[in-house]
This record gives C-alpha cells, structure tokens and sequence, in this order.
C-alpha cells in the first residue's frame, strides 16, 4: 500500500543542472513571455492613464472576456476533450469555437502539442517515471525551485526529444488538431495583436485607443497563461487530499476559476472523467463541466466519460487504507490490514451491484414491451435497488467504521 510516486527523490538541486541533461533554452517563447509580461506591467497603466475617455471600461472588459475565453477554452477543450477523451465525439463547431479561436487567445502552443505534453504529465501517475513530466513540481530539493519550474520555467526550455514525447504527439491526429496546429502562429498574430489593434482603432479612430486595446488583450492571455500554470504548480505542491496515488496534492481548493485546482486529486486518479471531481463540491466547484453538459445538451459533444460509483468508490477506499496504514503501528497494521481490506472489498461489491440494477433499469427502459408490463418490472426492478443502496451505503460505513474502530484500539493502547 506504501505510496512513492507523489514524493519521489529530487534528480536535481538547481535549476542550471537541467542544462547538463540536454535542455536548452527556447529563446521564442522565453523571450515572448518574457517581453509580454514586461509590457503588460508597464504598459498597462500608462494605457489606462492615456486612454481615451471612458475607454477603461471597454479595456477592463476587453481583458476580462479575453482570459475567460482562453481560460474555458482551454479547460473544457484542450484538457478534458482532447488530452483526456472525455467525450467520445467533438462535433467541428466545438474544435473552431474552442479550438481555433479560444485556445488560441490563451497563448499555450497548439492545441496537439499541449493535449501531447499534458498526456505525458498524467503518464507518469501510471509509469512513476517522474523525470518525464514536463511541468513536474518535484524535479528540485527546493519548493521555490519547483515551484519556478512547473510555474513558468518549464516553457522556457526545449526538453530533450523522448519516445513517451513523439508518441503523444503523433496520437493526437485527428484533423481539426492537425490543421490548428499548422495555422496556429498565423491564428495567434491575428486574435491577439491585429484584432485588438483594427477594433481599438476603429472604436476610437486614434491609435492611441488601438494600442490601448492591444495592451488590454496582452494582459488577457497573461491572465489565461498564470490559470493553467497555477493548476499545474500549486496543485501540485500543497493540498489537503492525503494518500492521493498521483502527483496531484490538492483536492478541495479551488485554484483558478474555471474549476481545474479544484478535486485536482481526483481528476489525477480518474483523469478521463468529463467532470473535475467527485462528491458535491466537486460538482459546486466546477464551471468547466457545466460548459461541457451544455455542449452535451446542445447535440456538440456526445458520449460523456466518467467513473462509475464502483471506480470512485475504490479511490476513496485506497485513499483511506494507505493513511491508516501510514498512521498506525506496523505490528498493529499487520493485525488490520486483512479486515479493513475485506470491508474494502465488501463495499466495492455492494456497490458493483447497485450498479448492476441501475445498468438493467436502463436496459428495461429502451425495450419495447406493454406499458403495463413494463411499469410492473420496473416497479420491482426499483425494490431491488433500493435493497441493494441500503446495502451499498451499510458496506461503505462499515468499511469507515473499522478504520474509526482501528484508530481509537491505537490511541487506547
């Protein structure tokens, strides 16, 4: 049950030892995040001091509705979609919407190259070979360094060409991701410099007010940026799910607006599952599944993925034994491990049968039989289920009953 792979060893202690094992500086995009975030920091003020007359309003909007574009885009899009599957089929006003346009205001590379690097990310939640992961918060001894690096510093290296690399890319072929790929620097030069420039100047016919506006959209993708680099540092770094099997920390924090931070923990441990996480606040705390249902229910996207209650159910209940295991006695674990490992196993099969009947109900509902007939069989097809909850729910609280039972025999002794 002992659990390595979200605390492994550092391979490094500074951050200059990278350049031994073959990085080497990307000077494009070191120097475009580099002179952008300069510019958003002095410019923007001077912008909204020498704007136009009350074209701050239009500015301030103009930033905010940018980094919200490229913040969903890249969520519901980019992450959940593309990297994770979580849909079986995209429908292609989905891919331009998302794609073309929003992904592309959020500056992060194109659309296949991020779904590439984020596929090889969670790759190493399986694999434990954490010196793939591109935007890994525990390379260095030091936090401050990991957290530089899985922050920001990680874009401005060219990492050396693995095979884990060139096969994710290579997977994510499908048209749409094929063709954004290619137009993606003409796309990024017009959404985000030549829009704002042509509508700043025609809205204020000065071009003052199309430098404003063009200020105005730097500061929206630099917003967008610092969303998905904070779920990929903080989250990464300190949270409060403990006995988590990934690399992922954080659970119950809501890091970044559209919901990513948030159950970071559980999207590691079930990555391909259309929502962010499970429980009511998983639910409550998370935009970026509310976008992806509307799609659903717009005819866009189809065939939702998510973990079944069993599979949820086996997470949590791993969670739970690796930290009693990691807070009781060796001798007195050796004691519980086989009792609190058949409670486990009684849970999951309760569970596995409540799902059984809810799988039947459906199957019942699409047959064509009489109404009649058909309302008796589901009439006592829902007897049955009510059963088999009860004993879903009993099961789940003997299992949390014994750990409980486990912890007060050790505290006592």
């Amino acid at each position: 049950m002992t659990n390595h792979r979200n605390n492994p060893a550092p391979l490094f202690n500074r951050i200059r030892d990278v350049f031994k094992h073959g990085f080497t500086i990307d000077w494009v995009t070191a120097s475009f995040i580099s002179i952008t975030h300069v510019i958003c920091l002095i410019a923007t003020p001077i912008a909204y001091v020498y704007a136009p007359e009350g074209f701050w309003k239009i500015m301030l909007a103009w930033t905010l509705i940018h980094a919200f574009v490229g913040c969903i885009s890249t969520t519901v899009y980019s992450h959940r979609l593309v990297s994770h599957g979580a849909a079986k089929y995209v429908s292609w006003p989905v891919h331009i919407v998302f794609g073309f346009i929003g992904q592309v205001m959020a500056i992060q590379g194109s659309v296949r190259r991020w779904a590439a690097m984020h596929v090889i990310h969670h790759g190493v939640d399986r694999s434990g070979h954490h010196q793939l992961d591109p935007y890994s918060a525990t390379w260095f001894n030091s936090g401050w360094r990991n957290f530089l690096w899985s922050h920001v510093l990680t874009y401005f290296f060219h990492h050396p060409n693995t095979v884990a690399q060139e096969k994710a890319f290579q997977a994510k072929n499908a048209t749409p991701l094929v063709w954004q790929d290619k137009l993606y620097l003409p796309l990024l030069v017009v959404l985000n410099f030549l829009l704002p420039l042509i509508l700043g100047y025609v809205l204020t016919d000065s071009v003052v007010g199309a430098l404003c506006l063009m200020v105005a959209s730097i500061g929206g993708f630099i917003l967008a940026q610092h969303n998905t680099w904070t779920v990929n540092s903080v989250t990464h770094m300190c949270g409060f799910t403990k006995g988590a099997f990934s690399s992922a920390k954080n659970n119950y924090v809501w890091m970044g607006p559209m919901g990513e931070g948030n159950h970071h923990a559980d999207h590691h441990d079930f990555a391909r599952d259309y929502r962010n996480g499970f429980g009511w606040s998983g639910w409550l705390l998370d935009p970026t599944r509310y976008v992806i249902l509307m799609l659903r229910g717009l005819g866009l996207v189809k065939g939702l993925q998510r973990a079944t209650k069993r599979q949820e159910a086996e997470i949590i209940a791993r969670r739970e034994l690796y930290n009693a295991q990691v807070r009781t006695q060796p001798t007195r674990w050796e004691t519980w491990e086989a009792k609190l490992e058949a409670r486990k196993a009684e849970w999951l099969e309760a569970t596995h049968q409540w799902e059984a009947f809810k799988a039947q109900r459906m199957t019942l509902k699409r047959m064509s039989l009489p109404k009649f007939e058909l309302q008796q069989k589901l009439d006592a097809l829902k007897l049955e289920m009510e059963v088999a909850r009860r004993a879903m729910r009993a099961r789940k609280q003997a299992f949390f009953d014994a750990i409980y039972e486990m912890r007060v025999m050790q505290y006592a002794s």
